[in-house]
């Protein structure tokens, strides 16, 4: 029986042989296949990491995105050292916030402006003199720098903006873009439209603000990355520590005041804001706001004693905050016309909300009128219906 039980376990032994090879040839196959996978992988990353690049992307319509008077002024010339400064700009910003090496990382410009309307506000402004020098400008901008672009995106205020929306997701689900600079920080309509990335902690890192006018709160609370290029792009206000703003320098051959056209109006279509030019009997310069709410300043209101007092407001504290930081003329925005020409206030601002009408209008009541301050007797009072400032007597 011995030889029976030999070839018994024989058998047995060529069965676990044969499984083992089995099993043996199936691990070679699925290793192969991760070896695959993996090289495959490795490709893949390496194709899509072969040009990285840094993409900034510019709503040029915006007063606070329009680049220094010293290159638009200057046509072709002035478009190419505006591209090699903007270049600059971004090379330095880029490898402060990079997280991998920036050699051979390409840099991607893109301005979108509606030429026609922004040439005609700048023109009109008293920067330039004819509106080709812009199309000038933008020719030799775009003609520096093979990934720079200028995109004269026509009349129509949203087409900027839809252009500027929609690269954004281009971008950002690029995996060869590694930062996104965005000149849109401006407009508050943008707000909820980048809240959406802001959840996004990946996306988010990819993303900083280029800062021109100061940014609305909304903006500001989106806790984005920021930055500013003032070698670059017109600085029209800037906050500093104590609270104060330091007004930009005055543009060439223009008082500080001179930018009275709406970005907002970048369709061509007429500001609401005029500037009236200086005339022989009137060496002012006045501007006239068409749009402003004066109505909501009137009627004067009384107590009992027959004293001016101030109307009761409810005011949104974080509208007030953003007015604040742009340091508004009251004049101009609240009772539509401002004749003092040294004023040094700001200029430029979209059509007032009701929020921000009676939040400016808070602002103003900050400074006391100053027929209410000498009042000794009620005659002494002020009775100017739109007057905008604070009425709180002096006397018990």
């Amino acid at each position: 029986m011995q030889w029976q039980e030999l070839l018994k376990e024989l058998e047995s032994t060529k069965t676990a042989l044969k499984k083992t090879k089995l099993d043996l040839d199936s691990e070679c196959e699925a290793r192969r296949r991760l070896q695959e996978e993996v090289q495959g992988r490795r490709e893949w990353e390496e194709r899509h990491g072969r040009r990285p690049f840094v993409v900034a992307l510019i709503d040029a319509d915006a007063d606070g995105y329009v680049f220094h008077d010293s290159f638009i002024t200057r046509g072709v010339k002035g478009g190419e050292d505006a591209a090699d400064a903007l270049l600059i700009a971004l090379q330095q910003y880029i490898r402060g916030v990079a997280n991998e090496p920036t050699n051979g990382m390409e840099i991607l410009v893109r301005v979108f402006a509606n030429l026609s309307g922004l040439g005609r506000m700048l023109q009109r402004d008293g920067r330039l003199t004819e509106t080709t020098q812009l199309r000038e400008f933008a020719s030799g901008f775009s003609g520096r720098q093979a990934f720079f672009d200028s995109v004269d995106v026509g009349a129509g205020k949203e087409r900027a903006d839809l252009k500027v929306r929609e690269s954004i997701k281009f971008f950002l689900e690029s995996f060869q873009c590694k930062h996104l600079v965005l000149a849109c920080g401006h407009d508050s309509g943008y707000a909820p439209f980048l809240g959406q990335f802001v959840g996004d902690k990946q996306a988010a890192e990819r993303i900083t603000l280029l800062e021109g006018t100061p940014f609305p709160a909304v903006i500001r609370d989106l806790s984005l990355k920021r930055t500013r290029f003032d070698s670059v792009f017109n600085m029209i206000t800037q906050p500093v520590a104590s609270g104060n703003l330091v007004r930009a320098p005055p543009r060439r051959g223009t008082p500080s005041t001179m930018t009275t056209a709406l970005s907002s109006y970048s369709d061509g279509s007429d500001s609401p804001i005029k500037r009236v030019p200086a005339t022989k009997g009137s060496p002012l310069i006045k501007y006239h706001n068409t749009l402003a709410l004066s109505e909501r300043l009137g009627p004067v209101m009384k107590d009992q004693r027959g004293r001016r007092v101030d109307r009761p407001l409810q005011v949104k504290p974080e509208v007030m905050e953003g007015l604040r930081t742009q340091d508004l003329c009251y004049r101009l925005f609240l009772r539509g016309k401002c004749a003092h020409g040294e004023c040094q206030r700001g200029h430029v601002h979209q059509p007032l909300t009701s929020d921000e009408f009676d939040a400016l209008w808070t602002l103003a009541r900050q400074c006391q009128c100053h027929k209410s301050r000498g009042a000794r007797k009620l005659s002494g009072e002020c009775s100017d219906v739109k007057c905008v400032y604070g009425h709180k007597s002096q006397e018990a």
